[in-house]
């Protein structure tokens, strides 16, 4: 049965249905990339925002640092550095030089007193001898700075 009217009904089915199978896909495949595409505008527009966020708060970041090491200085006497990781180097305002750094380093909970060629001379050898004594870094400094203000207005 070469002429069968039931294949025949089949065959033309079969092909409706490939054609809309097809045409199906295509519209997903359009569907999809319109929306990944939406959805990548979307996160790009996302990361620019998160960015400039980013941007500005580093900046306020920077300017409330920069205000709080100015005013550690001002109110203790003391500029500090970090130039290592638990490592601090402190300059008296009342230093006779720039080399005259004080550096302590984070051991835990406590700091540790970095010996150099500032506090290896006589004067600071007076003040090292306190702090050994009294276990206080802060009269230590204290001292340090009295000491060196002393200085100050008794040469100029």
């Amino acid at each position: 049965m070469k002429h069968n009217p039931y294949q025949n009904h089949l065959d033309k089915e079969m092909t409706r249905v490939k054609e809309e199978n097809k045409k199906l896909k295509s519209h997903l495949e359009s569907v999809d990339n319109a929306s990944l595409v939406t959805q990548l505008e979307h996160c790009q527009q996302k990361l620019v925002e998160s960015e400039s966020t980013l941007k500005k708060t580093h900046k306020i970041f920077q300017t409330k640092f920069k205000e709080f090491k100015e005013a550690i200085s001002h109110l203790f006497g003391y500029s500090i550095k970090c130039p290592d990781d638990h490592q601090y180097s402190l300059l008296s305002n009342f230093a006779e030089s720039s080399n005259h750094t004080i550096v302590f380093v984070k051991e835990g909970k406590s700091f540790q007193l970095l010996e150099n060629d500032y506090t290896k001379t006589i004067e600071m050898q007076c003040h090292l001898s306190k702090l050994s004594q009294h276990q206080s870094i802060p009269l230590f400094l204290a001292d340090v700075t009295s000491d060196l203000f002393h200085r100050q207005t008794i040469i100029t």
